[in-house]
């Protein structure tokens, strides 16, 4: 992967294809290549002439590493994404994210909104809007000596997922001890998601239990649309035939 230097943050990225650029953003714990290029988005999107762009978070991946909260911030991650954009002389690209890769990319699209066009916002629905609840049992579980040791199932599955991946435990669990949400600062998922003027789909799987219902959430944008993809949950989203399919056809407008 090719390096650049976002505000002195090294960041990772990859361009793919010739086209219609398109910005991907990854989940929690995951990596550009694991989210995109394994589950066959980068090749789909590639034969449907999309010019592909796809990056490793930070602290993520070929990333460079930091093990401070407060460098995760939704705006400091999504700040990378921009400056990503500007990097390549790219001006606007359409958007899509996944997991908390689809809060960076709600993010985006309510603070930079004229710098994108079609935005997709998968594996996340109504439960970002739900106040979050007490403690961390996912950063717990990324800082456990052992984790066998894990009690909670969810958490136990990231760390797993984070482990296998071969990523810096400290910089995810740095990560997912990050502020998410300011509603003081109006940027709380509701706030965000009323100042959304692009053409969008929040689309998750029927038993995606961490993203919820994208109904939910779709109805706060004026411009967005929600679909229910049948037999799929979070982790198994992504390579869906289905769930792809529904989203190729937003993209490329064939649902109109």
């Amino acid at each position: 992967m090719a390096v650049f230097s976002s505000g002195g943050v090294e960041i990772a990225y990859e361009v793919a294809g010739e086209g219609q650029p398109i910005l991907l953003v990854h989940g929690f714990s995951a990596t550009a290549e694991d989210n995109w290029v394994r589950t066959g988005w980068v090749q789909a999107l590639t034969r449907a002439r999309y010019k592909v762009v796809t990056f490793d978070l930070r602290g993520h991946g070929a990333s460079q590493k930091l093990h401070d909260p407060a460098d995760y911030t939704t705006a400091k991650m999504g700040g990378d994404a921009i400056a990503l954009m500007d990097h390549l002389g790219i001006e606007r690209a359409d958007l899509m994210g996944f997991s908390m890769g689809a809060g960076i990319a709600l993010w985006l699209a309510a603070r930079h909104g004229e710098r994108f066009g079609s935005v997709v916002l998968a594996g996340m629905g109504g439960k970002a809007l739900e106040p979050s609840r007490a403690g961390n049992p996912v950063a717990e579980a990324l800082e456990a000596a052992d984790p066998s040791s894990v009690e909670d199932r969810p958490a136990r599955a990231f760390r797993l997922y984070a482990e296998n991946l071969g990523q810096d435990l400290r910089a995810i669990a740095a990560c997912a001890r990050a502020p998410r949400r300011s509603a003081e600062a109006g940027e709380g998922v509701a706030e965000l998601a009323g100042a959304v003027r692009n053409k969008a789909l929040v689309i998750a799987g029927a038993r995606d239990d961490l993203a919820g219902d994208p109904q939910a959430l779709a109805a706060l944008m004026p411009h967005a649309r929600a679909e229910i993809i049948p037999g799929t949950d979070h982790m198994f989203a992504l390579p869906n035939p289905m769930f792809k399919g529904a989203v190729m056809d937003f993209l490329t407008g064939w649902d109109q």
